[in-house]
C-alpha cells in the first residue's frame, strides 16, 4: 500500500504556491515585520516580510514549489516579529489540500487567526 502511495505522488505533480501578501486592514501597520511558516510534510517554507509606507508589501522569496502528499495537511503559522527576542504568534491554521487540484490557478485567502482579522492570500497552481 505505501509503494502505490508513493507512486500515486509521483504522479501529481507539483503546487506552484505564490505569495500574494497578507490582508489585515487596521492590523496592518507600515513598519510591521512578519515571518511566515508553511510545513507540508517534510517540506518547510519560511519567508519574511515587511510592510511598507504605502500599504505595499515586500517578502523575502515569493514562490515556493511543494509536492503533493496524500495523507498530509499544510501547516501554517504566521508571528509577527517585535523586536530583537520578541515575536508574537498571529496565529495559526492547518488546511486541506484537496480543494486546490484545479486546472486553473486560484487565489485562496486563510484566515490565520480565530476572528478571521488577518488572512494570507496565496496563489495556487497545480
Amino acid at each position: 500500500m505505501s509503494a502505490f502511495e508513493s507512486e500515486l505522488e509521483n504522479l501529481l505533480g507539483e503546487f506552484h504556491i505564490k505569495m500574494k501578501g497578507l490582508a489585515g486592514f487596521a492590523r496592518l501597520c507600515p513598519g510591521d515585520q512578519y515571518e511566515i511558516f508553511m510545513r507540508y510534510g517534510r517540506q518547510r517554507w519560511k519567508l519574511k516580510g515587511r510592510i511598507e509606507v504605502n500599504s505595499r508589501q515586500s517578502w523575502d522569496g515569493d514562490e515556493m514549489v511543494f509536492m503533493p502528499l496524500i495523507s498530509d495537511l499544510i501547516n501554517i503559522k504566521v508571528t509577527e516579529l517585535k523586536g530583537l527576542a520578541t515575536h508574537m504568534l498571529v496565529g495559526s491554521v492547518i488546511c486541506e489540500t484537496k480543494e486546490l487540484f484545479t486546472a486553473m490557478p486560484q487565489v485562496v485567502a486563510v484566515d490565520v487567526n480565530d476572528l478571521g482579522t488577518i488572512k494570507l492570500n496565496l496563489e495556487v497552481t497545480w
